[in-house]
């Protein structure tokens, strides 16, 4: 009989010691494969739904990520004598990583996996505060470059470069995602994925928070690299930046954010879904 991993081998000199030390049943290696089912039976018919019901939002983040990565991903980092080359790569390869963490997030919610789609985001947005932790702080740097470098104290570092919100943002995925809190009790299924609304609103308004972020951390440390600015302006009088909470992208995300909720209604049901009592309660 040949192996049912799919390695055309005898059963008995593939997989059959791995069966035999788990006390599995030798005589039925085609029981249920909940990682390899979950891949090849559940996600993509998840996803196929989530695209069905967004994709029409999902077209318009892009569009705005697009722009974002267009401008700011393939610049380096401020003059470094020292390891100018090295440095160089190292931040495009974190800007890289948080364009990855962007698409992990977006994949897991597409599939359903809701609370591990934040998880991803809370990583991102702490991506972005060790770019600008380096960027304004030459000591940090100098760790960073090192390797010494170490996130504790990052956040108090970081906030006075930031607005509020993204730090409350930081709060916000720590406490509900990251850490234990309602959402990992609430009673949810990815199989059942999508049928309350709630999920799809929460699930899109994360992901343009994360977009947001990076968006003002990026433009900060690139501000004399590039024209067009959305979130800082230069004070003429002291030099220093100044947060732009008039940003016509506030207005962008008000909009889109206003349209989604109006889309899906979360005290919306329809037929032939489960609904339960119990709704998703944040921090």
């Amino acid at each position: 009989m040949l192996c049912p991993c799919g390695s055309c081998k005898p059963f008995s000199l593939c997989c059959e010691p791995y069966y035999s030390i788990l006390n599995l049943k030798q005589n039925c290696p085609d029981n249920d494969k909940i990682l390899i089912d979950w891949l090849e039976k559940y996600s993509e018919p998840i996803e196929k739904t989530f695209m069905s019901k967004t994709e029409v939002y999902i077209f318009r983040i892009s569009l705005y990520f697009n722009k974002i990565f267009d401008s700011y991903f393939t610049l380096g980092f401020k003059p470094y004598l020292l390891q100018q080359k090295e440095l160089d790569n190292q931040i495009i390869s974190i800007k890289l990583n948080i364009l990855h963490s962007l698409i992990a997030s977006l994949s897991c919610l597409s599939q359903g996996l809701f609370l591990q789609s934040g998880i991803i985001l809370r990583s991102l947005i702490e991506d972005c505060l060790v770019l600008l932790d380096i960027s304004e702080n030459d000591e940090q740097l100098q760790k960073f470059v090192s390797e010494t470098y170490s996130i504790n104290n990052l956040i108090s570092r970081t906030k006075k470069s930031v607005p509020p919100n993204i730090i409350e943002w930081y709060g916000y995925f720590s406490a509900n995602f990251t850490h234990f809190g309602q959402v990992h009790s609430a009673p949810y299924l990815p199989r059942a994925c999508y049928s309350d609304n709630y999920v799809i609103v929460v699930g899109l308004q994360n992901l343009i928070r994360a977009i947001v972020t990076i968006h003002i951390v990026l433009e900060r440390i690139y501000f004399k690299q590039v024209p067009e600015h959305f979130f800082w302006k230069e004070d003429t009088q002291g030099g220093c930046l100044k947060f732009n909470n008039e940003s016509t992208i506030f207005s962008w995300t008000d909009k889109l954010g206003s349209e989604i909720n109006q889309t899906y209604p979360l005290n919306e049901h329809k037929k032939g879904y489960n609904y339960s009592d119990k709704t998703f309660k944040f921090k």
